[in-house]
């Protein structure tokens, strides 16, 4: 019973008095004794600090009541790592317990291995009746194992093998658990710093993070806690989605940090770099709409043959886009995919399929240096306009006229698409994109186009391609009528928007294109970047869009 250990035990409150006497007696029933316990008060008006005055007057135990009071939750519990002098810290929130044998057995580990850092263990739930119906607290209790992600988990791991999962931001987030569950070598706060004050709901797995690209992990496999959920804990107070949103960001700002970056799985960067072309292309769109609010008028005016010679007249704008500013900013959108996501190099050979009037072509002319651009479409007056445009100002980037027939589009074409075979040798390409190209084709047209693009791939590279692609989400999304597309016609292997003119919209299920992509040897990289079109709140662009790579060994 009397057996010293160096933790710390820090219990930041803040109008507890409903449970903070359970608290505190569950650690003065611990098999080993703390070295103190540091409680710091955010100024309760509840009587929390006197209550456990009166317990600590009732113990042999070293309590510690630091006298100033400490605005903020996240400050507060910052304030108690400060004061602590234990060799370990010990976080126990005011509503929370910790099991008789915690400190005993989450210190036998830590002891085990100086290169543990942190230590943690499941904890039990203990859920309030007046939020048994709260969404999160449901799925808090469906998913107990937090740390499930992780897989089998050793007593003792690097901490970088754990941010090396392919499942590292996925759902929970918070993998560790609440600080109740953890223990944390002391010094390692003074290597990778306190709790980010900015921050509340990801504020401790945000920490975790942190501590497992320093230090390896111990983990104890059984509850050693238990975490108790009701209506009136400070993180469940002003949820917001912009707070989840700026919440998001800062994890994965540490996500991103030279020291944690190199560590994670490539699924994870690939995750991060999605995100921040989302979080990029939110704030330009914030900006544009405060900019139109505020002259009331759209936020960026170019006129016809305006200062950009790149820029075509408005009466040539066609698909996509309508009107220079739009124009612009989707070229510069796809822009930042092409080099953050396809890894296109300044000396890649380029092949747009249906380049219309050069809305990719314009910003790439800034990086295109050493390669070339080969463009492609089926509206000769748009490639007429480019060749006229592009031929004296960048010889490296040269359009063709392909003459097939589309209903919409070229509809006294000669050729049938399905036919097609495009005017380039096999194996010539880096990298080939196809934007709102199969979103106008028909199945037999678009199944060729795809062998074509593979047979002008060259082995090793990749192509993007967009879509309207149709699944589950995306179908609840048009039968509850919040999509922008209703795709309501069904013709063999897609669906429309227009049973007159099919070809003017057309949507393929997404399993039927994965079945394509499968046949002619394409590997795609996930995950499927799905659009907005359907009102889909995590879309990044307004098609969905698939990366694939053509395999080594694929001629």
């Amino acid at each position: 019973m009397f057996n010293p250990v160096p933790v710390s035990v820090c219990m930041p409150i803040y109008n507890g008095a409903l449970y903070i006497r359970d608290a505190i007696q569950s650690i003065f029933n611990q098999t080993v004794i703390p070295q103190e316990i540091i409680v710091s008060d955010s100024g309760s008006s509840d009587g929390s600090e006197n209550i456990v005055r009166e317990e600590a007057q009732r113990s042999k135990l070293k309590v510690i009541i630091l006298p100033a009071k400490t605005p903020g939750m996240v400050a507060n519990w910052n304030s108690t790592i400060r004061a602590a002098s234990g060799k370990y810290i010990k976080f126990l929130f005011q509503d929370d317990l910790l099991h008789s044998n915690c400190l005993e057995e989450m210190v036998k580990v830590a002891e085990s291995d100086k290169r543990i850092g942190l230590v943690f263990s499941p904890r039990d739930l203990l859920v309030e009746p007046s939020v048994e119906e709260d969404l999160m607290t449901q799925w808090l209790v469906q998913h107990p194992n937090l740390s499930a992600a992780f897989g089998n988990l050793e007593t003792n791991q690097a901490g970088s093998l754990l941010l090396r999962s392919s499942k590292l931001l996925q759902g929970p987030l918070n993998k560790i658990g609440e600080p109740t569950a953890v223990l944390v070598r002391t010094d390692l706060f003074h290597r990778v710093g306190l709790f980010n004050e900015n921050m509340r709901q990801l504020v401790d797995m945000e920490m975790w993070v942190r501590l497992m690209a320093s230090s390896h992990v111990g983990y104890i496999p059984k509850a050693l806690s238990s975490v108790r959920f009701h209506a009136g804990q400070a993180t469940n107070r002003h949820r917001t989605e912009e707070i989840d949103r700026f919440e998001r960001d800062r994890l994965q700002d540490t996500l991103r940090t030279l020291a944690i970056y190199p560590l994670l799985h490539w699924r994870v960067k690939c995750a991060l770099r999605f995100a921040q072309l989302r979080r990029n292309r939110f704030c330009v769109k914030k900006k544009l709409r405060s900019l139109a609010d505020q002259s009331r008028q759209p936020p960026v005016s170019a006129p016809e043959g305006g200062p950009d010679p790149l820029i075509p007249p408005d009466s040539l704008h066609s698909v996509g886009s309508h009107g220079s500013a739009e124009y612009v900013a989707i070229g510069e959108e796809f822009f930042r995919y092409f080099i953050d996501l396809c890894e296109l190099k300044p000396d890649d050979r380029v092949l747009d399929v249906g380049s219309g009037t050069g809305r990719m072509a314009r910003p790439l002319t800034k990086y295109l240096k050493g390669g070339s651009y080969e463009g492609i479409d089926i509206v000769a007056r748009s490639v007429q306009w480019c060749q006229r445009t592009y031929a004296s100002r960048y010889p490296n980037f040269r359009f063709h006229f392909a003459d097939i027939y589309n209903k919409v589009y070229n509809p006294d074409g000669k050729h049938k698409a399905s036919e097609y075979r495009l005017p380039f040798e096999t194996s010539s390409f880096d990298f080939i994109f196809l934007t709102s190209v199969f979103t106008h084709m028909l199945p037999q047209d678009m199944e060729h186009y795809l062998s074509e693009v593979v047979r002008v791939l060259k082995s090793s590279n990749r192509c993007l391609i967009t879509y309207f692609l149709i699944n589950p989400a995306a179908w609840k999304l048009i039968n509850e009528g919040a999509s922008y597309h209703s795709f309501k016609y069904e013709l063999p292997g897609c669906r429309t928007e227009f049973a007159d003119t099919p070809e003017a919209v057309v949507a393929y299920n997404e399993s039927t294109v994965r079945g394509l992509y499968a046949k002619y040897r394409l590997n795609i990289t996930e995950p499927v970047l799905y659009g907005t079109w359907c009102k889909r709140k995590d879309g990044l662009s307004w098609q969905d869009m698939i990366i694939a790579t053509k395999p080594a060994d694929c001629v």
